[in-house]
């Protein structure tokens, strides 16, 4: 099956639109898509694919398998690495109704791993990977709620969900706010259902955090990905402007007073010195700051995908004016003035030219496809292309 070229969001959710999906679901509410094609995503991953990635991820020694025995057998979950177990005790496990579950498969299987990039460059979110096989007629994990949106993705088989409203709405993704869920008083049969569709292969759900779901594969084996997204949420905002606060501020770099924990006399004490500190962030904190270094950081942390592009360096002589080029899935730039000199910035990479360029990087940072004469005439047409296969060796560009 030919693989699909930059599969993203849209590959997910279509025919709802990215807008759309924004504006009605994103953090909001379940969106459920059965296509009836169970050939429509098939070309991501497919149930014959899963011993190949296996035998890929056998190369490592991280623990990225988990046996999860069925709900109710009484025995826990295991975690290992796969080159610690044999191919036979998983197929034993497997028969016997135990679910097997790789973890950050978006490192292993290329494919994947351009979905991810492309979810990360339409959501600027984290983003991880499970694989869940799981024997006819189980149930891996029970009832519960998790405190991360997610897309699960049916690639074979079939799996019968369960999905009821939250009762507490969209939970973070902390140890205190999990012990928080986790104590909240709730039984199932006292949930709002919301949804129970059976996701046949090419079937697609999406789950923002805090709904509560189970799934149990019907009379077929399930495989199916869960894309677990991490999104930055104000607290994280919050916490980094103080943060950056604190590198200019003494005062907040300061411990708390020893026996704060017994002595409610050192406790008093606290309370002037929190007031006179809230006080003074109010005048201090700086949100142009802090978006620029998580933006910055954002940039920073986009790795190239696995897209073929040595193939591409291979053939960097025949790009001309007339060849059209495109960012890589997953990658975006950050374009800037620096004195004299432009610079524009993706993954690992700075790349400086002279200021006469800015609006050149500008363009191409605002543009994800362009033909190379399509550039401004601020620079000739030979620097266009001395730019643009500059900016593809480095990895920010790629023909399309």
């Amino acid at each position: 099956m030919t693989r699909r070229e930059n599969p993203g969001l849209e590959t997910l959710i279509a025919p709802v639109t990215k807008h759309e999906f924004l504006e009605d679901y994103w953090g909001k509410a379940t969106l459920v898509r059965q296509r009836g094609d169970r050939n429509h995503l098939g070309d991501l991953f497919s149930l014959a694919d899963f011993d190949a990635c296996l035998m890929t991820a056998a190369n490592r020694t991280s623990k990225i398998l988990q046996i999860i025995p069925a709900a109710g057998s009484g025995r826990a979950p295991t975690l290992t690495a796969v080159s610690a177990i044999g191919k036979d005790r998983l197929y034993d496990a497997f028969l016997s109704g135990d679910t097997l579950r790789l973890i950050g498969v978006e490192k292993l299987w290329p494919p994947l791993g351009s979905l991810a990039a492309g979810l990360q460059e339409a959501l600027d979110v984290g983003i991880g990977f499970n694989l869940f096989l799981t024997p006819p007629g189980t149930q891996a994990f029970p009832t519960h709620a998790d405190t991360l949106d997610s897309f699960i993705v049916q690639l074979a088989g079939s799996k019968r969900w369960f999905i009821w409203d939250p009762i507490y709405e969209r939970p973070l993704g902390s140890q205190r706010s999990h012990r928080h869920v986790q104590g909240l008083d709730w039984a199932e049969e006292e949930l709002t259902l919301r949804e129970n569709p059976l996701l046949e292969a090419g079937d697609v759900v999406y789950l923002p955090r805090g709904y509560f779901h189970r799934a149990v594969a019907a009379e077929e084996l399930s495989l199916h990905l869960t894309i677990s997204l991490h999104p930055v949420g104000w607290v994280d905002f919050f916490t980094r402007a103080l943060e950056l606060a604190a590198l200019e501020d003494v005062d907040l770099r300061q411990d708390l007073p020893p026996g704060f924990v017994g002595d409610p006399r050192v406790r008093e004490r606290m309370a002037p010195v929190f007031a006179e500190l809230l006080e003074r962030l109010g005048k201090t904190l700086s949100f142009e700051a802090t978006l620029r270094s998580l933006v910055e950081e954002q940039v920073g942390a986009r790795t190239f995908p696995a897209d073929g592009h040595f193939a591409v360096l291979a053939g960097l002589g025949e790009i001309g004016p007339d060849s059209v080029v495109e960012r890589r899935a997953g990658l975006v730039c950050l374009v800037e003035n620096s004195g004299d000199a432009a610079v524009i910035t993706f993954g690992p990479k700075r790349v400086r030219g002279p200021r006469e360029i800015l609006s050149t990087l500008e363009f191409i940072r605002d543009h994800r496809a362009f033909r190379i004469d399509e550039l401004p005439d601020a620079m000739s047409v030979r620097s266009r292309i001395v730019l643009v296969r500059r900016l593809i060796r480095d990895g920010l560009l790629r023909p399309r």
